[in-house]
């Protein structure tokens, strides 16, 4: 529920993350400081969502460990549904593994059949597929539309992302064929709760959406040049630059001040005096070609 909460809260400061990005999209600090601000006068954390999901590793890892523990203790040794044991398709002493699968095939009236026959494996296999589908439903129902409006390199970044994220199911996947199936199967009624609940959350905000207030400055910023001196100094404290720019002042300014200089050369000659040295060396030059030709 935190995790979609926080998903609408953003999605709601979303016009104002983009009106930010395009009045500093040359100046990458400014951009930076804007959006800092943006989120502490929202009251909303962007990465709360993130910090909610580690906080479930801890849990899960719990959840194997005690389920592996109630197997080798032969405490969940019963069927449930079309599964034939809680405790299989594992088996023990590790409760671990995929040999069950990998293993033990054999020829069985001329049909090559696996060590636990092909009516138990079948069962087995079953939640495994169920988990994979039930995962991927669960990310695609999660998994927010990506925006258009984004840059091309962050567009780029996004998609191998969530291509790279396609393939977490079948991990998923991959990892219950080697653990208890009363495990796969609280994974897959995790998943079926968490999907039910977030779109009961995400329907809330669609027909309740997150009021945000915002300091008055914020929507002056459409019209910079008309804000009010008191909105200029809140934004300013803000970090957030209303003022104009040093080449806006210089491209407005009617006068300019030119830094006078005298020439070095007025009329074809120079206004600089030659010194005696030279004036002595130049002429014992041209009247003794041999000294000339020397210097030079």
């Amino acid at each position: 529920m935190q995790q979609t909460k926080s998903s609408e809260y953003m999605k709601a400061l979303k016009p104002y993350q983009d009106e930010i990005s395009t009045k500093f999209e040359n100046n990458q600090e400014m951009k930076n400081k804007a959006l800092a601000k943006l989120f502490e006068d929202a009251g909303q954390n962007p990465f709360a969502g993130c910090l909610v999901s580690l906080a479930q590793l801890p849990i899960f890892l719990g959840l194997y460990r005690s389920v592996t523990q109630l197997a080798k203790e032969d405490a969940i040794n019963e069927p449930f549904l079309w599964i034939p044991n809680l405790e299989g398709p594992v088996s023990p002493p590790d409760y671990r593994g995929m040999d069950w699968l990998t293993s033990g095939w054999h020829m069985s009236d001329g049909v090559f059949t696996p060590s636990l026959g092909w009516e138990q494996t079948l069962a087995y296999l079953a939640m495994p597929v169920i988990l994979v589908l039930g995962q991927s439903l669960t990310m695609n129902v999660l998994t927010p539309p990506m925006d258009e409006n984004v840059p091309e390199d962050q567009k780029e970044q996004m998609e191998r992302t969530q291509n790279i994220l396609k393939f977490l199911p079948l991990l998923i996947g991959y990892f219950s064929l080697q653990v208890p199936a009363g495990l796969t199967i609280y994974w897959f009624t995790s998943n079926l709760i968490t999907v039910s609940q977030s779109l009961a959350v995400r329907k809330y905000f669609e027909l309740n959406p997150p009021q945000i207030e915002l300091p008055d400055y914020w929507d002056a910023l459409d019209d910079v040049a008309n804000m009010t001196p008191e909105e200029r100094r809140k934004a300013a404290e803000a970090g957030i630059n209303t003022g104009p720019s040093f080449r806006d002042i210089m491209d407005e300014a009617r006068f300019h001040y030119v830094v006078q200089r005298k020439s070095l050369r007025q009329n074809g000659v120079s206004s600089t005096e030659v010194p005696e040295e030279f004036k002595e060396w130049i002429a014992a030059a041209a009247a003794n070609p041999e000294i000339q030709t020397a210097k030079l």
